[in-house]
């Protein structure tokens, strides 16, 4: 069965809530910290080793999302379909929702980790097409899936990343590379339609701070690029890792700023918590959530 495809393990949608058409919509991410079975990496890399552990581990990374369902969350540093449909199980239990799962396969041949994502069906958007890895980023980036998300006024393109760790020259290089295609996604999106709302999220282990001009994301953002960092646009210092970095972003199109496109920012935040360091750290995650936080607007 190819993976790539979108996991449909549900039947029934359930009740639209009053979110559905209007309001207010939540979208996080969230690095999970190697969550996979005990034997499946290919090396230690702090992996739940029993079945108890495993599912103490699922729990633990449900509890630290956001109160209020977000209608998206991208997750990084998860090992396959199984734990994606696992958490939309937890996630189902904690918010009382229907959550989706979807997962895309890796091209990471080092660690197999991958990225995937959680999709809030009773808010009452749609799954367009096959959500999975793109041309234009397949050579690039070995870790990411896209995903488009429809109701019935609105649509949402979300990109979901991990990229490269900068360590060493080659490695910085190719993070900067990995920047350059998916700025030239977010321009085929934006050149299709200069109102999409784009969104790309994820962990870019990007160390300097948001708006830094030596920062890896300037080929992305303004001024270089096409998107908004949700942080630069709000007024106050994020970490989203215990060691005080920001590693993990939101970033934006202008419609989603202006609100052209049926949604307008209003706010991003970080959920800390205590379990990131020490052993608690393999009981939970070392990265935070982060959030962002749009408003239904009269389209433009």
């Amino acid at each position: 069965m190819n993976r790539l495809l979108v996991i449909l393990i549900f039947a029934s949608v359930g009740a639209v809530s009053a979110l559905a058409q209007g309001g207010r919509i939540y979208l996080s991410t969230l690095n999970c910290n190697a969550f996979f079975g005990g034997n499946e990496a290919r090396f230690q890399m702090g992996q739940p080793s029993t079945a108890e552990d495993y599912w103490k581990r699922a729990e633990n990374l449900v509890s630290l999302w956001p109160t209020n369902p977000p209608l998206f969350i991208g997750l990084q540093e998860i090992d396959g379909a199984r734990e994606v449909i696992n958490l939309s199980k937890l996630a189902a239990k904690r918010y009382q929702r229907t959550f989706q799962p979807v997962f895309a396969d890796t091209k990471d041949t080092y660690t197999e980790e991958a990225c995937a994502g959680l999709v809030d069906m009773s808010q009452g958007w749609n799954i367009v097409g096959h959500p999975g890895r793109v041309p234009l980023l397949e050579s690039a980036l070995s870790k990411h899936f896209v995903i488009e998300l429809t109701n019935n006024f609105s649509a949402l393109e979300i990109c979901v990343v991990h990229l490269r760790r900068p360590i060493g020259k080659l490695a910085k290089l190719e993070q900067e590379n990995q920047c350059k295609a998916l700025r030239k996604w977010a321009d085929s999106r934006l050149e299709k339609n200069p109102k999409a709302n784009v969104v790309i999220l994820g962990d870019f282990n990007d160390a300097k701070p948001p708006g830094d001009e030596e920062s890896a994301l300037v080929p992305l953002v303004l001024p270089a690029g096409p998107l908004h960092d949700t942080f630069v646009q709000v007024d106050r210092p994020f970490h989203t890792h215990a060691n005080g970095r920001a590693y993990d972003r939101i970033l934006i199109s202008k419609s989603l700023i202006s609100g052209t496109g049926g949604w307008k920012f209003q706010d991003v935040f970080v959920r800390r918590h205590t379990h990131g360091k020490g052993m608690e750290k393999y009981w939970f995650t070392d990265h935070f959530p982060v959030t962002a936080v749009f408003d239904a607007v009269a389209k433009r």
